[in-house]
């Protein structure tokens, strides 16, 4: 059954034009409706038939070569010479005749609009007049002006234009998040976006707001550490994992007591300072949270799903799916000084002795594609193989102890890591990994971790430090 429309039906369909001498400069498309095409066609099969079914010989060549060379000629001789001496008539005529002009563009002859012929009929020219030696005053006012009548457009049918000082439309935060955050951040993006039921997607967006949680503390821990700033905080998170192991409430609530530092000194995390919001700022801007209140939610989210109130059906998932997905967007809006801090992982680094600098290789951790591309830039200072790095605007800055780049036994693969516990007696000290959360035993953490800056944790009660 068709579908009945107010249009009357549009009948044949009509044939193609004709374009001249478009097939090999000297044939007509389409080539069924060129009488040249057609005639080199004839010449070239009665050629070979002739010769091809002749009993006679009438050479000492071989029949097939008689042939052939019979073909070429008659299809020269009677097909392509006609079509040569038709294309040169043709530009002959075409040269004689008169151009039109074209229409300007957007404006078809039928709507073109007619301005009124000038008042005056003295031209104009835009060369610049001679000089005069005693300039007159001018005291005849200039002739108007005709200006052809400006197309209005017709309104849109859902309501008025945008104003033309409006923003364009912000893009997509998740796909600007896959192809510029750190690889951890979008590779869990990636999988938020690509997953296919409602209960996927809603662990997904989770794990997505944890790992962007981990990524910029560690960054910040990796920036204060190489500054020599925020000694108290890196004494908080190295007590934070000297407990059982990181959490999604370790990393915010280190994040909640970075404010005041990152107000302190803008220079070492750029971008920091924007992003947090203190109480005050808080209490201002009660509709502007900062990362930190937008990370809050989420890990409310994960507590609750933790604690035994997982989402029982695909709809109750898709709800908290639409609930949260939001804070995760502004959260990943608010982090965007991560993009200005790439991560990086040296693989080699070598003194250059014309320059005096080093020649780094390393590898980009960004994006969500899991193989990185290679760069390679110069650097004043030599820097560690097999390293996390962050690109800061003054150099390269070493994120470990708190990143790594090792091998997991579990993936068969060297896999990105944070820090997850170190410090304690009864536990060997470990990175989790990004990607699965695969906890990897690193002894030689300890001591890296001792090595940091700030003020050593006080002794637990019953507990005796040798």
């Amino acid at each position: 059954m068709t579908r009945a429309t107010g249009r009357a039906p549009s009948g044949p369909p009509q044939p193609s034009p004709r374009r001249y001498n478009t097939v090999l400069r000297l044939y007509d498309a389409p080539l069924h409706r060129d009488w040249a095409f057609w005639l080199t066609v004839g010449f070239a099969v009665l050629a070979a038939l002739s010769i091809g079914t002749s009993k006679e010989q009438t050479s000492g060549l071989p029949r097939w070569l008689d042939t052939l060379l019979a073909v070429l000629t008659f299809t020269l001789l009677f097909g392509v010479v006609p079509a040569w001496i038709r294309l040169g008539i043709r530009k002959w005529r075409w040269r004689d005749r008169p151009s039109h002009p074209k229409p300007s563009p957007g404006v078809t002859p039928a709507t073109a609009p007619r301005t009124a012929p000038p008042a005056h009929t003295t031209a104009t020219f835009h060369t610049a007049p001679p000089p005069r030696t005693t300039p007159a005053p001018r005291t005849d006012p200039p002739p108007p002006r005709t200006t052809a009548p400006r197309r209005t457009p017709p309104p849109p049918p859902h309501g008025p234009a945008r104003p033309e000082s409006a923003y364009p439309p912000s893009p997509d935060p998740l796909a600007a998040a896959r192809r510029a955050f750190p690889h951890p951040v979008a590779r869990t993006v990636h999988e938020m976006q690509r997953a296919h039921t409602p209960k996927d997607r809603h662990e997904a967006l989770l794990e997505a707001g944890e790992t962007l949680a981990a990524a910029v503390a560690v960054t910040a821990a990796g920036l204060l550490t190489a500054h020599g700033a925020g000694e108290r905080n890196l004494a908080e998170l190295r007590t934070a994992l000297a407990g059982t192991g990181t959490t999604f409430g370790t990393w915010t609530v280190w994040l909640h007591h970075l404010c005041k530092v990152a107000r302190e000194r803008t220079d070492v995390i750029p971008g920091l300072a924007e992003a947090l919001r203190d109480d005050s700022d808080m209490a201002a801007r009660p509709d502007d949270p900062g990362l930190a209140q937008l990370l809050d939610r989420l890990k409310g989210e994960r507590n609750r799903t933790s604690h035994g109130d997982k989402p029982r059906t695909q709809e109750e998932a898709a709800l908290r799916v639409a609930e949260h997905q939001l804070a995760l967007e502004q959260a990943l809006m608010s982090a965007q000084f991560l993009t200005g801090l790439p991560w990086l992982l040296t693989v080699s680094c070598a003194y250059q002795r014309r320059t005096g600098t080093f020649e780094v290789v390393a590898d980009h951790l960004m994006g969500d594609h899991p193989d990185f591309d290679r760069m390679t830039f110069s650097c004043p200072a030599p820097v560690a193989d097999d390293t996390v790095y962050a690109l800061s605007p003054a150099g390269p800055v070493a994120l470990s102890p708190f990143v790594a780049s090792l091998y997991c036994a579990q993936c068969g693969r060297r896999e990105i890591c944070h820090a997850n516990n170190a410090g304690r007696r009864n536990r060997p000290a470990a990175y989790k990994s990004f990607g699965r959360g695969h906890v990897i035993p690193y002894p030689e953490l300890d001591e890296e971790m001792a090595a940091l800056p700030g003020p050593r944790p006080s002794p637990r009660p019953g507990r005796r430090d040798p």
